[in-house]
């Protein structure tokens, strides 16, 4: 019995843990422009395989997506990220959320959401 208890025992921390992980992840909470400052700006925000943005401390945004790459600007304004795209010459806006690495960015309350998650911008070798 000691046996099955002691394999049960970890089978439920494991599963409390998963739990708890699931739960952090879920609690973002919405940045203010120096907190979007600090945890983005220098960084890279990306999928992962697919497309990714690296925000330049100078204000430049260079974006790669399924092998082509472009150019635009970042700003923050009124505690927002905003940026250039391609298919828009003016500023697009967002309210940063983030928990842990997950990022998560309002164009407005009613508006769509996007997820991804900041990493380090690799280093040129």
């Amino acid at each position: 019995m000691r046996g099955r208890d002691a394999v049960r025992l970890v089978v439920c921390a494991a599963a409390l843990a998963l739990v708890f992980d699931a739960r952090a992840e879920d609690q973002f909470r919405m940045l203010d422009g120096k907190q979007i400052r600090a945890r983005v700006v220098g960084q890279d925000i990306t999928d992962g395989p697919h497309w990714s943005m690296y925000l330049r401390p100078d204000g430049a945004l260079i974006s790669s997506e399924s092998g082509s790459s472009w150019i635009g600007n970042w700003k923050i304004r009124d505690d927002k990220l905003c940026m250039t795209m391609p298919s828009s010459p003016s500023l697009v806006c967002n309210e940063v959320w983030m928990s842990g690495p997950y990022i998560r960015m309002h164009a407005n309350k009613d508006g769509e959401t996007f997820d991804a998650r900041v990493m380090a911008h690799p280093a040129k070798q």
